[in-house]
């Protein structure tokens, strides 16, 4: 939080990279903790070593970047296999899946794909 409140008006927006273990618990903390947003931010991470070939990191990362400098949703967000989360509506409910993070009662802000 004091990263980003130091750089708040230097950056169009902001991505925090972690593990996944307790990213849902440490981005919705953040969405209270960061009163008045005006920017994006998004926690991402990857269920797969980024050293390994096959690894999810590059591909979450990358969108991530594209997504904060892009989108105008003013709130703390989570972006994991082609889906972004609201952070506070958001946890971890499979840690043997790409498809990690689910929000039972709120619907993905956005999504990837082809259609």
């Amino acid at each position: 939080a004091k990263e980003i409140q130091e750089h708040y008006l230097t950056y169009d927006g902001f991505v925090v990279i972690m593990g996944t273990d307790t990213m849902a618990y440490s981005a919705s903390a953040l969405s209270f903790m960061l009163e008045n947003l005006g920017k994006t931010v998004i926690f991402t991470g990857a269920q797969i070593p980024f050293s390994e070939s096959y690894s999810d990191a590059k591909r979450n990362l990358l969108v991530s970047i594209s997504m904060a400098c892009a989108l105008d949703i003013s709130e703390v967000c989570i972006f994991f296999d082609d889906k972004l989360f609201r952070a506070n509506r958001c946890r971890k409910a499979d840690s043997g899946s790409f498809d990690a993070f689910s929000s039972p009662n709120f619907p993905p802000l956005a999504s990837l794909g082809l259609t």
